[in-house]
């Protein structure tokens, strides 16, 4: 008897849980790829890029990976500072979400304040999000070089 009135507690309680919103769940995923790139598990990093990524130079994803682990190669330590500057969801679903980043990486630990006088690489990114099989993963990307004004 104890028994099924747990069972139904535990279905009650789960089926008033919240979803997570669908902004979240890109920012949480942002958070985890700058995790990936930070510790250098470019591998972690790149599960979140699909394999048939598009991209205005036409790379592909061997090119994209190779480029991370050639600027991580050299370095002993990665900070990285992503900054949301846009989540603009596309045909009013959570489906596909196109997402404006500008990011900011450096060898040592560094505050955006401080960014004029960090040397760090500055770069913006305009990536495509798309649910598949229940996850979000890039499609499509563009990036460019960044200045400190793009950080404000």
């Amino acid at each position: 008897m104890w028994l099924a009135i747990i069972v139904m507690c535990l279905l009650v309680a789960g089926c008033g849980q919240q979803k997570i919103d669908k902004n979240e769940q890109i920012i949480k995923l942002i958070k985890a790829m700058e995790t990936a790139l930070e510790n250098k598990h470019v591998d972690d990093f790149m599960a979140h890029i699909s394999d048939d990524v598009q991209t205005e130079h036409s790379w592909g994803i061997k090119d994209i990976e190779r480029l991370l682990r050639i600027r991580l190669m050299g370095r002993s330590s990665v900070h990285i500072h992503p900054q949301l500057k846009n989540i603009e969801w596309l045909n009013e679903s959570d489906s596909s979400a196109q997402v404006h980043l500008a990011v900011a990486m450096a060898a040592t630990e560094f505050s955006l304040a401080d960014l004029a006088k960090v040397n760090a690489d500055l770069m913006t990114f305009h990536v495509t999000f798309e649910r598949r099989s229940g996850d979000y993963i890039i499609t499509q990307a563009r990036w460019q070089r960044a200045r400190p004004l793009d950080f404000l």
